[in-house]
């Protein structure tokens, strides 16, 4: 029940009456009053109340939305590492075999370059060995004189060979001088560029001349009749060394 008290303009209150009843009591009234004034105060404390609830849960939404949102990201960020992973590893095992048959290949390589190196080296072993004058000096059958082993001091292998013979260079080399002539016999020197010169004493006309290069199967004299003696010599490092020591018929 509203009241008036009696007062107007500025003194005037208005107060609310409120009437509560009991059930217990029944026929007994209880009455209070409050103001207009802390009434509102009690609405716009109920007020703030609300709004400061909304704009919590506001906030606590958009902070909410925000985590979502970073967990999203986050979870699309895991995804792209994990594949990126992925790919790093089908890429380190792509690289692993490349590498694999890189080292295959290179051994290959290897193999075949220490196989070429060495074949190179034995050529090379069996071209210089054919520089080196171990060749018997004839071709034909031939005796050996076992009593004319020196001339002029130095050793000298003295062969009598037959008829159709020929005198053949021992190792290959060339020709670095011919001298001598059809009364004292002549005398053909070759140079087989290693230390070695062989000697080849013979009364026939020689069938090369200096300069020429040599093998073991040319020809430096045909054996004529009535000229069979050949004597022969070898010279190592300016030294002349026994023929027969590194001639192969003998060695």
């Amino acid at each position: 029940m509203l009241q008036d008290n009696g007062k107007t303009g500025n003194e005037a209150k208005i107060h609310y009456n409120v009437q509560i009843v009991s059930d217990e009591e029944k026929g007994t009234n209880r009455h209070f009053s409050i103001s207009l004034s802390v009434f509102i105060a009690f609405l716009a404390a109920v007020a703030l109340l609300v709004v400061a609830a909304l704009s919590y849960c506001l906030v606590l939404a958009g902070e909410l939305k925000r985590s979502n949102n970073n967990v999203q990201l986050l979870t699309k960020r895991t995804e792209e590492l994990a594949k990126q992973n992925e790919e790093l590893l089908a890429e380190k095992e792509e690289m692993v075999r490349e590498n694999k048959e890189l080292q295959e290949k290179v051994e290959i390589f290897r193999d075949t370059i220490n196989g070429k190196v060495q074949q190179e080296q034995e050529r090379e072993a069996e071209i210089a060995q054919t520089y080196i004058p171990t060749g018997f000096p004839l071709k034909g059958s031939a005796s050996y004189n076992e009593n004319e082993t020196e001339l002029e001091g130095n050793p000298i292998a003295v062969f009598y060979a037959s008829q159709g013979a020929s005198v053949v260079a021992a190792a290959n080399g060339t020709v670095t001088s011919i001298a001598g002539d059809v009364w004292a016999g002549y005398v053909v020197m070759i140079d087989h560029g290693n230390g070695y010169v062989t000697v080849y004493r013979n009364a026939s006309r020689p069938k090369v001349e200096k300069g020429d290069a040599v093998t073991k199967t040319t020809k430096l004299f045909d054996i004529e009749t009535g000229k069979e003696k050949l004597g022969y010599q070898i010279i190592e490092n300016e030294k002349y060394i026994d023929p027969l020591s590194l001639m192969e018929t003998y060695g």
